[in-house]
Protein backbone atom coordinates (compact mmCIF):
# COMPACT_ATOMS: atom_id res chain seq x y z
CA UNK A 1 0.00 0.00 0.00
CA UNK A 2 1.44 3.01 -0.78
CA UNK A 3 2.05 6.00 1.39
CA UNK A 4 -0.64 8.03 1.84
CA UNK A 5 -0.50 11.74 -0.45
CA UNK A 6 -3.24 14.20 1.00
CA UNK A 7 -2.75 16.28 -2.71
CA UNK A 8 -3.24 12.68 -4.77
CA UNK A 9 -6.17 11.99 -2.56
CA UNK A 10 -8.54 14.99 -3.02
CA UNK A 11 -8.15 15.09 -6.92
CA UNK A 12 -8.30 11.06 -7.24
CA UNK A 13 -11.06 10.50 -4.16
CA UNK A 14 -12.90 13.17 -3.33
CA UNK A 15 -13.13 14.60 -6.77
CA UNK A 16 -14.41 11.14 -8.64
CA UNK A 17 -16.99 11.16 -5.26
CA UNK A 18 -18.36 14.52 -5.65
CA UNK A 19 -18.61 14.18 -9.21
CA UNK A 20 -20.51 10.79 -8.69
CA UNK A 21 -23.40 12.20 -6.73
CA UNK A 22 -22.20 11.59 -3.24
CA UNK A 23 -21.07 8.72 -0.41
CA UNK A 24 -23.94 6.32 -2.01
CA UNK A 25 -21.64 6.02 -4.98
CA UNK A 26 -18.61 4.94 -3.17
CA UNK A 27 -17.22 2.23 -0.82
CA UNK A 28 -15.33 2.40 2.48
CA UNK A 29 -12.13 0.71 0.88
CA UNK A 30 -12.39 4.11 -1.88
CA UNK A 31 -12.72 6.57 0.80
CA UNK A 32 -10.11 5.38 2.92
CA UNK A 33 -7.83 4.93 0.20
CA UNK A 34 -7.16 1.16 1.03
CA UNK A 35 -6.88 -0.93 -2.51
CA UNK A 36 -8.89 -3.79 -2.14
CA UNK A 37 -6.72 -6.52 -3.63
CA UNK A 38 -4.58 -5.45 -0.60
CA UNK A 39 -7.75 -5.89 2.33
CA UNK A 40 -6.04 -9.52 3.41
CA UNK A 41 -2.30 -8.21 3.01
CA UNK A 42 -2.20 -5.57 5.41
CA UNK A 43 -1.86 -5.58 8.87
CA UNK A 44 -4.02 -3.74 11.42
CA UNK A 45 -1.40 -1.56 12.25
CA UNK A 46 -1.52 -0.43 8.63
CA UNK A 47 -5.30 -0.19 7.96
CA UNK A 48 -5.37 1.80 11.45
CA UNK A 49 -2.82 4.06 10.55
CA UNK A 50 -4.04 4.76 6.86
CA UNK A 51 -7.52 5.69 8.37
CA UNK A 52 -6.26 7.60 10.76
CA UNK A 53 -4.14 9.31 8.30
CA UNK A 54 -7.64 10.04 5.96
CA UNK A 55 -9.60 11.31 8.97
CA UNK A 56 -6.47 13.89 9.81
CA UNK A 57 -7.00 14.86 6.24
CA UNK A 58 -10.94 15.51 6.46
CA UNK A 59 -10.37 17.48 9.51
CA UNK A 60 -8.78 20.03 7.54
CA UNK A 61 -10.83 19.89 4.36
CA UNK A 62 -13.99 20.86 6.70
CA UNK A 63 -13.81 24.77 5.55
CA UNK A 64 -12.69 23.74 1.61
CA UNK A 65 -14.79 25.93 -0.89
CA UNK A 66 -15.88 22.77 -3.05
CA UNK A 67 -16.18 19.98 -0.63
CA UNK A 68 -16.73 20.56 2.65
CA UNK A 69 -20.36 19.28 1.91
CA UNK A 70 -19.11 16.08 1.51
CA UNK A 71 -16.21 16.11 4.03
CA UNK A 72 -18.84 17.04 6.80
CA UNK A 73 -21.27 13.31 5.59
CA UNK A 74 -17.84 11.86 5.73
CA UNK A 75 -16.56 13.05 9.15
CA UNK A 76 -20.11 12.07 10.95
CA UNK A 77 -19.92 8.66 9.25
CA UNK A 78 -16.31 8.01 10.20
CA UNK A 79 -17.05 5.63 13.00
CA UNK A 80 -19.54 3.66 11.33
CA UNK A 81 -17.37 3.37 7.86
CA UNK A 82 -14.09 2.86 9.34
CA UNK A 83 -15.10 0.06 12.06
CA UNK A 84 -15.24 -3.26 9.41
CA UNK A 85 -11.52 -2.03 8.24
CA UNK A 86 -9.72 -1.76 11.83
CA UNK A 87 -9.63 -5.90 11.98
CA UNK A 88 -8.45 -8.25 9.56
CA UNK A 89 -11.57 -10.58 10.03
CA UNK A 90 -14.17 -8.34 9.60
CA UNK A 91 -12.16 -6.08 6.62
CA UNK A 92 -11.61 -9.36 4.93
CA UNK A 93 -15.45 -9.97 5.18
CA UNK A 94 -16.28 -6.70 4.27
CA UNK A 95 -13.79 -6.13 1.46
CA UNK A 96 -15.89 -9.48 -0.64
CA UNK A 97 -18.64 -7.52 -0.08
CA UNK A 98 -17.42 -4.37 -1.76
CA UNK A 99 -16.20 -6.68 -4.28
CA UNK A 100 -19.49 -8.19 -5.28
CA UNK A 101 -21.11 -5.16 -5.56
CA UNK A 102 -18.49 -3.14 -7.83
CA UNK A 103 -18.39 -6.36 -9.69
CA UNK A 104 -22.15 -5.97 -9.91
CA UNK A 105 -21.75 -2.63 -10.98
CA UNK A 106 -19.46 -3.27 -13.68
CA UNK A 107 -21.94 -5.81 -15.25
CA UNK A 108 -24.69 -3.36 -15.67
CA UNK A 109 -22.34 -0.89 -17.47
CA UNK A 110 -23.01 -2.81 -20.77
CA UNK A 111 -26.52 -2.89 -20.43
CA UNK A 112 -28.02 0.01 -21.64
CA UNK A 113 -25.38 -0.15 -25.05
CA UNK A 114 -26.13 -3.43 -25.76
CA UNK A 115 -30.04 -3.30 -25.41
CA UNK A 116 -29.77 -0.52 -27.71
CA UNK A 117 -27.77 -1.92 -30.48
CA UNK A 118 -29.78 -5.45 -30.25
CA UNK A 119 -32.84 -3.42 -31.20
CA UNK A 120 -31.38 -1.57 -33.93
CA UNK A 121 -29.80 -4.84 -35.01
CA UNK A 122 -33.17 -6.52 -34.86
CA UNK A 123 -34.28 -3.36 -37.29
CA UNK A 124 -32.05 -2.49 -39.59
CA UNK A 125 -29.79 -5.72 -39.99
CA UNK A 126 -26.97 -4.22 -38.43
CA UNK A 127 -26.18 -0.47 -36.73
CA UNK A 128 -26.80 2.34 -39.21
CA UNK A 129 -23.55 4.56 -39.89
CA UNK A 130 -25.99 7.61 -38.49
CA UNK A 131 -26.74 6.03 -35.34
CA UNK A 132 -23.24 5.34 -33.99
CA UNK A 133 -22.63 9.00 -32.57
CA UNK A 134 -25.89 8.23 -30.61
CA UNK A 135 -24.57 4.69 -29.55
CA UNK A 136 -21.58 6.92 -28.30
CA UNK A 137 -23.84 9.01 -25.96
CA UNK A 138 -25.57 5.75 -24.67
CA UNK A 139 -22.14 4.04 -23.99
CA UNK A 140 -21.05 7.13 -22.33
CA UNK A 141 -24.31 7.25 -20.03
CA UNK A 142 -23.60 3.96 -18.40
CA UNK A 143 -19.73 4.80 -17.55
CA UNK A 144 -17.92 3.23 -20.66
CA UNK A 145 -15.14 4.68 -22.40
CA UNK A 146 -14.65 5.45 -26.27
CA UNK A 147 -12.66 2.10 -26.50
CA UNK A 148 -14.85 -0.17 -24.78
CA UNK A 149 -18.25 1.48 -27.11
CA UNK A 150 -15.84 0.87 -29.80
CA UNK A 151 -15.51 -2.82 -29.13
CA UNK A 152 -18.64 -3.33 -28.15
CA UNK A 153 -20.18 -2.54 -31.97
CA UNK A 154 -17.29 -4.35 -34.06
CA UNK A 155 -19.50 -6.96 -32.83
CA UNK A 156 -21.78 -6.39 -35.30
CA UNK A 157 -22.19 -4.86 -39.29
CA UNK A 158 -22.04 -1.68 -39.53
CA UNK A 159 -24.74 -0.62 -43.05
CA UNK A 160 -24.56 3.20 -44.84
CA UNK A 161 -27.34 5.18 -45.13
CA UNK A 162 -28.10 8.69 -45.96
CA UNK A 163 -29.76 10.31 -42.83
CA UNK A 164 -27.17 12.41 -41.08
CA UNK A 165 -27.97 14.17 -38.14
CA UNK A 166 -28.31 17.53 -38.08
CA UNK A 167 -25.44 19.42 -36.20
CA UNK A 168 -25.60 20.73 -32.54
CA UNK A 169 -26.67 24.48 -32.51
CA UNK A 170 -23.79 26.61 -32.12
CA UNK A 171 -23.11 27.04 -28.13
CA UNK A 172 -24.13 30.92 -27.29
CA UNK A 173 -21.51 33.42 -26.33
CA UNK A 174 -21.66 33.29 -22.51
CA UNK A 175 -21.24 36.08 -19.82
CA UNK A 176 -17.77 34.49 -18.87
CA UNK A 177 -17.15 31.05 -17.79
CA UNK A 178 -15.47 31.97 -14.51
CA UNK A 179 -18.86 33.96 -13.65
CA UNK A 180 -21.10 31.20 -14.69
CA UNK A 181 -19.08 28.75 -12.89
CA UNK A 182 -19.16 30.86 -9.52
CA UNK A 183 -23.16 31.16 -9.83
CA UNK A 184 -23.36 27.44 -10.37
CA UNK A 185 -21.26 26.93 -7.67
CA UNK A 186 -23.13 29.01 -5.40
CA UNK A 187 -26.24 27.86 -6.11
CA UNK A 188 -25.16 23.96 -5.32
CA UNK A 189 -23.35 25.36 -1.96
CA UNK A 190 -26.82 26.91 -1.20
CA UNK A 191 -29.10 23.53 -1.65
CA UNK A 192 -26.52 21.66 -0.02
CA UNK A 193 -26.72 23.72 2.88
CA UNK A 194 -31.08 24.00 2.90
CA UNK A 195 -30.72 19.71 1.96
CA UNK A 196 -33.96 18.44 1.47
CA UNK A 197 -35.59 21.09 -0.43
CA UNK A 198 -35.68 21.44 -4.13
CA UNK A 199 -33.09 22.02 -5.90
CA UNK A 200 -32.20 25.51 -7.46
CA UNK A 201 -30.64 25.49 -10.91
CA UNK A 202 -30.60 29.31 -11.74
CA UNK A 203 -30.85 32.64 -10.53
CA UNK A 204 -34.73 32.97 -11.62
CA UNK A 205 -35.57 30.08 -9.34
CA UNK A 206 -33.84 31.58 -6.33
CA UNK A 207 -36.73 34.15 -6.66
CA UNK A 208 -39.62 31.60 -7.59
CA UNK A 209 -39.50 32.05 -10.75
CA UNK A 210 -38.37 30.30 -14.30
CA UNK A 211 -36.48 31.39 -17.53
CA UNK A 212 -39.86 31.94 -18.81
CA UNK A 213 -40.48 35.10 -16.63
CA UNK A 214 -37.09 36.31 -17.45
CA UNK A 215 -38.79 39.25 -19.33
CA UNK A 216 -40.88 40.69 -16.06
CA UNK A 217 -38.53 43.11 -15.02
CA UNK A 218 -41.00 44.47 -11.98
CA UNK A 219 -41.98 41.32 -10.67
CA UNK A 220 -38.03 40.52 -10.85
CA UNK A 221 -37.19 43.76 -9.04
CA UNK A 222 -39.63 43.09 -5.85
CA UNK A 223 -38.32 39.54 -5.33
CA UNK A 224 -34.93 40.32 -5.33
CA UNK A 225 -35.96 43.25 -2.89
CA UNK A 226 -38.07 40.96 -0.77
CA UNK A 227 -34.70 38.15 -0.45
CA UNK A 228 -32.19 40.60 -0.07
CA UNK A 229 -34.30 42.31 3.30
CA UNK A 230 -34.82 38.73 4.28
CA UNK A 231 -30.84 38.18 3.92
CA UNK A 232 -30.27 41.27 6.13
CA UNK A 233 -32.32 39.82 8.86
CA UNK A 234 -31.04 36.42 9.14
CA UNK A 235 -27.84 36.11 11.70
CA UNK A 236 -24.14 35.64 9.54
CA UNK A 237 -23.00 31.90 9.19
CA UNK A 238 -22.96 30.41 5.76
CA UNK A 239 -26.15 30.91 4.32
CA UNK A 240 -26.48 34.69 4.73
CA UNK A 241 -22.34 34.66 3.48
CA UNK A 242 -23.57 32.47 -0.04
CA UNK A 243 -27.03 34.76 -0.69
CA UNK A 244 -25.13 37.40 -0.57
CA UNK A 245 -23.33 36.90 -3.04
CA UNK A 246 -26.68 35.32 -5.11
CA UNK A 247 -28.36 38.61 -4.40
CA UNK A 248 -25.69 40.73 -6.40
CA UNK A 249 -25.71 38.25 -9.11
CA UNK A 250 -29.59 38.69 -9.10
CA UNK A 251 -29.11 42.51 -9.45
CA UNK A 252 -26.30 42.69 -11.88
CA UNK A 253 -27.31 40.07 -14.30
CA UNK A 254 -31.33 40.09 -13.99
CA UNK A 255 -31.78 43.83 -13.54
CA UNK A 256 -28.89 45.17 -15.27
CA UNK A 257 -27.37 45.32 -18.89
CA UNK A 258 -30.47 43.31 -21.11
CA UNK A 259 -27.49 41.87 -22.72
CA UNK A 260 -26.46 40.35 -19.86
CA UNK A 261 -29.70 38.93 -19.45
CA UNK A 262 -29.64 37.61 -22.54
CA UNK A 263 -26.59 36.03 -22.55
CA UNK A 264 -27.17 34.59 -19.10
CA UNK A 265 -31.09 33.08 -20.14
CA UNK A 266 -28.67 31.48 -23.32
CA UNK A 267 -26.15 30.09 -21.14
CA UNK A 268 -28.43 28.58 -18.97
CA UNK A 269 -31.55 27.08 -22.01
CA UNK A 270 -27.84 25.95 -23.69
CA UNK A 271 -26.47 24.08 -20.46
CA UNK A 272 -29.99 22.55 -20.22
CA UNK A 273 -30.09 21.05 -23.94
CA UNK A 274 -26.87 19.47 -23.44
CA UNK A 275 -27.99 17.59 -20.78
CA UNK A 276 -31.80 16.65 -22.94
CA UNK A 277 -29.52 16.11 -25.87
CA UNK A 278 -27.82 12.30 -25.31
CA UNK A 279 -31.52 11.58 -23.35
CA UNK A 280 -33.61 13.09 -26.65
CA UNK A 281 -30.83 10.76 -28.68
CA UNK A 282 -31.17 7.89 -26.98
CA UNK A 283 -35.14 7.98 -26.87
CA UNK A 284 -35.45 8.64 -30.77
CA UNK A 285 -32.75 6.25 -31.75
CA UNK A 286 -34.99 3.31 -33.11
CA UNK A 287 -37.99 4.83 -33.93
CA UNK A 288 -36.98 8.16 -34.95
CA UNK A 289 -40.05 9.92 -32.98
CA UNK A 290 -40.81 11.03 -29.44
CA UNK A 291 -43.04 8.96 -27.80
CA UNK A 292 -45.60 11.33 -25.47
CA UNK A 293 -44.61 9.23 -22.26
CA UNK A 294 -40.58 10.08 -22.87
CA UNK A 295 -41.61 14.05 -23.50
CA UNK A 296 -43.45 14.19 -20.66
CA UNK A 297 -40.28 13.06 -18.60
CA UNK A 298 -37.85 15.25 -20.49
CA UNK A 299 -40.28 17.85 -20.11
CA UNK A 300 -40.32 17.76 -16.58
CA UNK A 301 -36.57 17.35 -16.72
CA UNK A 302 -35.87 20.32 -18.55
CA UNK A 303 -38.66 22.42 -16.08
CA UNK A 304 -36.84 21.15 -12.76
CA UNK A 305 -33.69 22.66 -14.77
CA UNK A 306 -35.02 26.04 -14.64
CA UNK A 307 -36.66 26.17 -18.21
CA UNK A 308 -40.71 27.51 -18.39
CA UNK A 309 -43.42 25.54 -19.73
CA UNK A 310 -42.57 27.67 -22.99
CA UNK A 311 -38.66 26.84 -22.94
CA UNK A 312 -38.83 23.32 -22.21
CA UNK A 313 -41.70 22.56 -25.27
CA UNK A 314 -39.53 24.50 -28.01
CA UNK A 315 -36.03 22.99 -26.37
CA UNK A 316 -37.11 19.07 -27.06
CA UNK A 317 -39.23 20.18 -30.02
CA UNK A 318 -35.86 21.53 -31.58
CA UNK A 319 -33.44 18.51 -29.91
CA UNK A 320 -35.55 15.98 -31.57
CA UNK A 321 -35.35 17.77 -34.57
CA UNK A 322 -31.61 17.67 -34.59
CA UNK A 323 -31.65 13.96 -34.95
CA UNK A 324 -34.36 13.69 -37.55
CA UNK A 325 -37.07 13.12 -35.28
CA UNK A 326 -40.70 13.80 -35.05
CA UNK A 327 -42.44 14.73 -31.78
CA UNK A 328 -45.56 12.97 -30.99
CA UNK A 329 -48.89 14.37 -29.84
CA UNK A 330 -48.41 16.16 -26.45
CA UNK A 331 -51.86 14.91 -25.39
CA UNK A 332 -51.42 10.90 -24.33
CA UNK A 333 -53.09 8.63 -26.61
CA UNK A 334 -56.76 7.34 -26.10
CA UNK A 335 -56.54 4.36 -24.81
CA UNK A 336 -59.19 1.92 -22.83
CA UNK A 337 -59.11 3.41 -19.18
CA UNK A 338 -56.54 1.14 -16.97
CA UNK A 339 -56.41 1.10 -12.96
CA UNK A 340 -53.12 2.60 -13.21
CA UNK A 341 -53.41 6.28 -13.84
CA UNK A 342 -50.40 8.93 -14.12
CA UNK A 343 -49.24 10.12 -10.19
CA UNK A 344 -50.56 13.61 -10.38
CA UNK A 345 -48.43 16.50 -11.55
CA UNK A 346 -46.56 18.37 -9.02
CA UNK A 347 -48.69 21.76 -7.95
CA UNK A 348 -46.92 24.85 -9.41
CA UNK A 349 -46.21 27.39 -6.54
CA UNK A 350 -48.42 30.19 -6.37
CA UNK A 351 -47.83 33.86 -6.37
CA UNK A 352 -48.10 35.06 -3.41
CA UNK A 353 -46.85 38.65 -3.09
CA UNK A 354 -44.54 39.11 -1.33
CA UNK A 355 -42.85 35.53 -1.93
CA UNK A 356 -40.97 34.84 1.02
CA UNK A 357 -36.80 33.50 0.68
CA UNK A 358 -36.71 30.13 -0.55
CA UNK A 359 -34.84 29.24 2.35
CA UNK A 360 -36.95 30.91 4.98
CA UNK A 361 -40.25 30.04 4.06
CA UNK A 362 -40.30 27.31 1.51
CA UNK A 363 -43.77 27.26 -0.70
CA UNK A 364 -46.75 26.09 0.51
CA UNK A 365 -47.75 22.64 -0.69
CA UNK A 366 -50.63 20.02 -0.81
CA UNK A 367 -50.65 18.32 2.20
CA UNK A 368 -50.54 14.32 1.54
CA UNK A 369 -52.94 11.94 2.37
CA UNK A 370 -51.86 9.94 5.49
CA UNK A 371 -50.10 6.66 3.97
CA UNK A 372 -51.62 3.22 4.69
CA UNK A 373 -50.01 1.29 7.18
CA UNK A 374 -46.81 -1.21 5.34
CA UNK A 375 -47.08 0.52 1.76
CA UNK A 376 -44.37 2.17 0.06
CA UNK A 377 -45.22 5.83 -0.88
CA UNK A 378 -44.39 6.30 -4.58
CA UNK A 379 -46.03 9.92 -5.17
CA UNK A 380 -42.86 11.64 -3.29
CA UNK A 381 -40.26 13.57 -4.85
CA UNK A 382 -36.68 12.00 -4.05
CA UNK A 383 -33.46 13.87 -5.89
CA UNK A 384 -33.71 11.48 -8.88
CA UNK A 385 -36.86 10.71 -9.36
CA UNK A 386 -38.76 7.60 -11.04
CA UNK A 387 -41.14 9.18 -13.69
CA UNK A 388 -43.67 6.46 -14.27
CA UNK A 389 -47.66 5.28 -13.85
CA UNK A 390 -48.16 4.49 -10.55
CA UNK A 391 -50.75 3.04 -8.79
CA UNK A 392 -51.38 3.43 -5.13
CA UNK A 393 -53.98 0.82 -4.65
CA UNK A 394 -52.98 -2.53 -4.18
CA UNK A 395 -54.73 -3.85 -7.46
CA UNK A 396 -53.08 -4.39 -10.73
CA UNK A 397 -54.09 -5.84 -14.67
CA UNK A 398 -55.18 -9.14 -15.29
CA UNK A 399 -52.26 -11.67 -15.36
CA UNK A 400 -51.48 -14.18 -17.90
CA UNK A 401 -49.86 -16.95 -18.01
CA UNK A 402 -46.78 -17.55 -21.34
CA UNK A 403 -45.34 -14.46 -20.76
CA UNK A 404 -41.35 -14.82 -20.53
CA UNK A 405 -39.52 -13.80 -17.16
CA UNK A 406 -37.34 -11.02 -15.99
CA UNK A 407 -34.22 -11.80 -14.72
CA UNK A 408 -32.97 -8.63 -12.20
CA UNK A 409 -29.43 -7.88 -12.15
CA UNK A 410 -29.22 -5.44 -8.92
CA UNK A 411 -30.21 -2.69 -7.45
CA UNK A 412 -26.74 -0.43 -6.52
CA UNK A 413 -27.68 2.84 -5.31
CA UNK A 414 -31.50 2.18 -5.43
CA UNK A 415 -31.57 2.05 -9.11
CA UNK A 416 -32.87 -1.41 -10.29
CA UNK A 417 -31.56 -3.34 -13.38
CA UNK A 418 -32.55 -5.78 -14.96
CA UNK A 419 -33.02 -7.88 -18.56
CA UNK A 420 -35.55 -7.25 -21.14
CA UNK A 421 -36.86 -9.98 -22.56
CA UNK A 422 -37.43 -10.04 -26.80
CA UNK A 423 -40.10 -8.33 -27.69
CA UNK A 424 -41.01 -6.99 -24.47
CA UNK A 425 -41.52 -3.30 -23.88
CA UNK A 426 -43.68 -3.01 -20.86
CA UNK A 427 -42.47 -4.04 -17.30
CA UNK A 428 -43.91 -3.74 -13.79
CA UNK A 429 -42.29 -3.77 -10.48
CA UNK A 430 -43.79 -4.54 -7.49
CA UNK A 431 -41.98 -3.03 -3.95
CA UNK A 432 -43.06 -3.90 -0.72
CA UNK A 433 -41.47 -3.33 2.87
CA UNK A 434 -41.81 -6.06 4.16
CA UNK A 435 -41.37 -9.40 2.63
CA UNK A 436 -40.65 -9.76 -1.22
CA UNK A 437 -44.01 -9.56 -3.24
CA UNK A 438 -45.59 -12.68 -3.47
CA UNK A 439 -46.77 -12.82 -7.24
CA UNK A 440 -48.03 -10.25 -9.60
CA UNK A 441 -51.01 -8.26 -7.84
CA UNK A 442 -49.87 -9.37 -4.08
CA UNK A 443 -52.09 -6.92 -2.56
CA UNK A 444 -49.40 -5.88 -0.31
CA UNK A 445 -47.12 -4.49 -2.64
CA UNK A 446 -47.35 -1.21 -4.91
CA UNK A 447 -47.28 -1.94 -8.72
CA UNK A 448 -45.12 0.39 -10.67
CA UNK A 449 -45.51 0.35 -14.39
CA UNK A 450 -41.95 1.15 -17.07
CA UNK A 451 -41.66 1.40 -20.37
CA UNK A 452 -38.29 0.18 -22.15
CA UNK A 453 -37.81 3.66 -23.73
CA UNK A 454 -38.05 5.50 -20.11
CA UNK A 455 -35.75 2.45 -18.63
CA UNK A 456 -32.62 3.64 -20.86
CA UNK A 457 -33.55 7.22 -20.23
CA UNK A 458 -32.98 6.50 -16.28
CA UNK A 459 -30.54 3.99 -16.91
CA UNK A 460 -32.72 2.10 -14.94
CA UNK A 461 -35.48 1.92 -12.79
CA UNK A 462 -34.93 4.36 -9.34
CA UNK A 463 -36.72 3.45 -6.17
CA UNK A 464 -37.03 6.88 -4.51
CA UNK A 465 -35.14 7.04 -1.34
CA UNK A 466 -38.27 7.21 0.41
CA UNK A 467 -39.34 3.81 -0.54
CA UNK A 468 -36.31 1.68 0.73
CA UNK A 469 -35.22 -0.15 2.07
CA UNK A 470 -37.74 -2.45 0.59
CA UNK A 471 -37.97 -5.58 -1.57
CA UNK A 472 -38.57 -5.62 -5.45
CA UNK A 473 -40.11 -8.42 -8.33
CA UNK A 474 -40.63 -7.53 -11.39
CA UNK A 475 -42.47 -8.95 -14.15
CA UNK A 476 -43.00 -8.80 -18.18
CA UNK A 477 -46.42 -7.00 -19.19
CA UNK A 478 -47.73 -6.94 -23.15
CA UNK A 479 -50.60 -5.18 -24.84
CA UNK A 480 -54.08 -7.09 -26.21
CA UNK A 481 -54.69 -5.72 -29.73
CA UNK A 482 -57.38 -3.81 -27.71
CA UNK A 483 -54.64 -1.70 -26.10
CA UNK A 484 -55.09 -3.69 -22.76
CA UNK A 485 -52.12 -4.69 -20.49
CA UNK A 486 -51.16 -7.88 -19.28
CA UNK A 487 -48.61 -9.01 -16.68
CA UNK A 488 -46.93 -12.30 -16.43
CA UNK A 489 -48.96 -14.45 -13.99
CA UNK A 490 -45.75 -14.89 -11.59
CA UNK A 491 -42.08 -13.98 -11.02
CA UNK A 492 -39.32 -15.58 -12.54
CA UNK A 493 -36.21 -17.21 -10.57
CA UNK A 494 -34.21 -14.51 -10.68
CA UNK A 495 -36.96 -11.21 -10.33
CA UNK A 496 -37.10 -10.73 -6.83
CA UNK A 497 -33.95 -8.57 -5.01
CA UNK A 498 -33.61 -7.03 -1.64
CA UNK A 499 -33.36 -2.89 -1.95
CA UNK A 500 -31.41 -1.23 0.60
Amino acid sequence: MQPFNSNDYRKRVLAAVDRRGGLSSSDSFELYDIPLDEAERITDDQAVGRIEAVWAFWQKQRDHPKYRSLVTQLVRSHDTRSKPLRYATTRIVEARAVAAQREQRDAGRYELLDNAIERLVERYGGIPESKRAGLSDIGAMGGLTPDEIEARMRRHRIIGDTTQPAPPTAPPDPISEQRLSQITRLLGEFDRIQSGNEPTPTLLALLRMSLDDATDAERIETRVGILSDRVREMPAGPMRAVLDELVVHCRDILLGDIARLIAYCKAVSESVADYLRPRVRAAVLVEDVLRHGDYEFLFEEAIDRGLGPAGARQILHDLAGEFGASVESEEPPSQPPEIFQPAPARPRPPDPQPVPAPEVTPPPSDTPAPPVPGRIDTTRRAPKRQRTEANPVPTGPPTVPGLPDIAVFGAGGGVLTFAWPPGVTEAMVYLRRDAPPAAPGDPSAVAVKITNSRYHVDGGFVVPDDSRPCYAAVASCRRTPSGTLEVADGFGRRARIEVR
